[in-house]
């Protein structure tokens, strides 16, 4: 979002417009990512003040007596000094008072808002946007582990692991436990993506994940990454630690408290963009309420998708035009909303700016779930990398 339709936003909230959810959430975004960006609403907020009451008076009938007393919103308030009580006997005097609440008590106010901080911006502004926890880099797995050894010999996927695998390995920040391997196959982790192709055809063989925009921008990356198994299936998992969240992100059924919002964003490349029912997506929460997002069996075109689960089923699926052979940095926001949750997903997006709703890949309602652990799923070879969980779209996508 930028600065000129944020500013716009805030205009329309000051004029008593009514803002949609969404444009809420992009506005609390926005006031969080930067400490600047609160002293732009700050001054936003005053200016537009000033002019109003500039409106207003000069839209006044010359008074005769008794109070004057303008709408009750809080930007009038404050530059009226909550509301004081003015004993009109004369225009003149009128005018007098009238010039000394509007010139010098914006200085004032202004002083004072600059005092109180962020803090009182952010109390102020929890009176229209809904309430969410703050920013911050909640967990973080780069996979920055020792390098397996690859099946031999390469392509025959009935030699694949069994065991080992990403099983008790605990690295990267915010979680509870190591990561589990419960299925027939194990995920391994890979460091020479050339010297490891699984056949001649494999598309991951041209370089380890990362990602660059086309500004130049390039997101932060270990470099070694995880490989989901060929074969049957992998399935590993693992737990995080609720206590790494803010405490207004979860309820008593874990994370993902009506109000707040989370951004996730991971790197993925599959061996290629076969679909025929081959799956490999990160999972949050479970198969009977959850969301998944990467490569869906449910998509025949093998494209980079995303889904809700209920009750065992993929629901509301929907499918990028990006194959996932082609190595991808998927950026995700869920605001979790009482009822069903709201998932907007970003494939490729620039670095510099905060991504709008409008220009997202895939947006898609969830049902409504609450989750305490990751799991990536696989029955298609495919790399990943890169996970992070935060509060602001900049926490996920760090740059160089």
């Amino acid at each position: 979002m930028d600065d000129k339709e944020v500013l716009e936003l805030l205009d329309a909230h000051l004029d008593h417009e009514v803002l949609t959810a969404e444009q809420a959430e992009r506005l609390r975004a926005w006031l969080l990512e930067r400490p600047e960006h609160a002293d732009q609403a700050f001054r936003r907020i005053v200016v537009h003040g000033f002019l109003r009451e500039g409106l207003q008076y000069a839209a006044l009938p010359a008074p005769v007596g008794g109070e004057l007393r303008d709408e009750p919103n809080l930007e009038s308030q404050l530059l009226r000094g909550e509301l004081i009580t003015i004993g009109v006997g004369d225009r003149a005097d009128f005018d007098k008072q009238r010039r000394w609440l509007s010139l010098p008590w914006l200085f004032v106010v202004s002083i004072a808002i600059c005092l109180c901080g962020a803090a009182s911006w952010l109390e102020f502004n929890a009176m229209f946007v809904p309430s969410a926890p703050a920013g911050g880099l909640w967990a973080y797995e780069g996979f920055d582990y020792p390098p397996t050894s690859p099946p031999a010999p390469l392509g025959d996927g009935n030699k694949w692991p069994t065991s080992g695998g990403m099983q008790g390995l605990a690295g990267g920040s915010g979680w509870a436990e190591p990561w589990q391997e419960t299925a027939a196959k194990v995920s391994i982790l890979i460091a020479d993506v050339q010297a490891n192709a699984w056949r001649a055809s494999d598309m991951r063989k041209f370089g380890p994940l990362g990602y660059s925009d086309a500004q130049g921008h390039v997101l932060k990356s270990m470099g070694i990454q995880l490989r989901t198994a060929a074969g049957p299936t992998s399935a590993t998992s693992r737990k995080l630690d609720v206590s790494a969240f803010p405490s207004n992100f979860a309820d008593e059924h874990g994370l993902g408290r009506d109000g707040a919002v989370l951004w996730m964003s991971f790197l993925a490349q599959s061996f290629d963009g076969r679909g025929l029912g081959n799956f490999s997506y990160v999972q949050l929460g479970t198969d009977s309420a959850g969301f998944r997002v990467g490569k869906l069996a449910a998509v025949p075109s093998g494209n980079w998708s995303a889904c809700g689960t209920l009750d065992g089923a993929e629901v509301n699926v929907r499918w990028s035009d990006t194959p996932s052979g082609q190595p991808v940095l998927i950026v995700t926001r869920i605001t979790f909303r009482p009822g069903d949750e709201e998932a907007d997903i970003w494939i490729n997006p620039r670095l510099e700016v905060e991504p709008v709703t409008n220009a997202a890949t895939l947006h898609i309602s969830l049902p409504d779930f609450r989750w305490n652990q990751v799991s990536i799923r696989s029955r298609y070879t495919t790399d990943f990398d890169e996970i992070r969980f935060g509060g602001s779209f900049r926490d996920v996508t760090p740059v160089h």
